[in-house]
């Protein structure tokens, strides 16, 4: 593995590795983002780069410093993360006297703190007393979702490196990896972009029942039109998971929708439920790109409504009868 290897975040190996090239390596990075863009991942790669005995600038990923690294068995890097709610001034006392030993067996020394956000008030304290006294040659990476919770001093002595927002091809290729299947990773990729939350999604077996009965209410909406209304009340309101994720079913509907919208204007490369097409085509002999338009309309007006507190029950009845 090496820095490269963190998908969708080409720019910031290039970063880190012409850092380490040219001998300009900080003492201490903020690596912020949302959850699920690889700033774990890239810490690690960037301490088995700044570590390794094959490569200058990079982690070779077979070097005895590398495998050791990967797998958490360096002495000289030392990853720290919340016990309980918090990461507390203990661990960082701690991590302040392993600081002033020598590297034992690398070139740099590094401390990898996990939600850094989680630090109590003393232990950000402790933190920044440190930071303040570099003792190099030691790498600092606070890791965090919630930069803005970080102490403003903290922020100050740090280089943030912002994470971006995976985009759908690179979410794909590593699922893929995992071996989900590609056509339920696209679908779940129009509903979040945040890579461990699409993997949720894809693991969860309500999340499949959940599409499944979608697929089955636009089914019947047009040859059994009082079923629908009928599994609003067995099958939605008696599920706990539909009830808390009603707009999320909403947003199943709308790409359903929409996929029937890209036939009729013969766009099939843009279908999502790839693997429905020949519901999808039999359902868009039904109706004109209006009435499709007007269907994707009223979803979205209901979902509006939903968030404003009203009967859910009600709610969807009133959109049933209007489809």
């Amino acid at each position: 593995m090496s820095l490269y290897d963190v998908l969708g975040q080409n720019r910031i190996a290039e970063l880190l590795s012409n850092s380490i090239k040219k001998q300009r390596v900080s003492h201490a990075y903020i690596f912020t983002g949302i959850k699920g863009v690889g700033k774990k991942k890239m810490a690690i790669e960037f301490a088995k780069a700044l570590n390794c005995t094959v490569n200058s600038s990079d982690a070779c990923g077979h070097c005895s410093n590398c495998i050791r690294i990967e797998h958490d068995n360096h002495p000289d890097v030392v990853r720290i993360s919340p016990e309980g709610q918090s990461i507390k001034i203990e661990q960082i006392r701690q991590l302040q006297k392993e600081y002033h030993y020598k590297s034992m067996e690398s070139k740099v020394k590094v401390y990898m703190i996990e939600q850094a956000e989680q630090m109590t008030p003393q232990a950000a304290n402790r933190l920044l007393k440190f930071l303040e006294e570099p003792n190099s040659p030691t790498v600092a990476i606070l890791i965090t979702e919630n930069i803005h919770q970080l102490l403003s001093t903290i922020r100050s002595r740090c280089q943030i490196v912002q994470f971006a927002q995976l985009d759908p091809n690179s979410i794909v290729k590593i699922l893929e990896q995992e071996g989900f299947r590609k056509s339920e990773i696209i679908l779940s990729t129009h509903l979040t972009q945040n890579l461990d939350e699409v993997r949720t999604l894809l693991s969860t077996e309500e999340f499949a029942q959940m599409r499944n009965l979608v697929i089955q209410w636009s089914e019947d909406m047009t040859s059994r039109k009082y079923q629908v209304l009928l599994s609003i009340n067995d099958k939605i309101m008696q599920s706990d998971y539909i009830k808390e994720h009603l707009p999320q079913f909403l947003d199943l509907l709308i790409l359903w929708y929409r996929d029937i919208l890209n036939i009729r204007l013969k766009r099939k490369d843009l279908i999502i439920y790839r693997d429905y097409y020949d519901q999808l085509r039999m359902q868009a002999l039904h109706g004109s790109e209006d009435q499709i338009i007007e269907h994707i309309e009223l979803i979205l007006a209901t979902k509006r409504t939903l968030s404003s507190h009203v009967n859910p029950q009600l709610a969807l009845e009133k959109m049933v009868l209007s489809l």
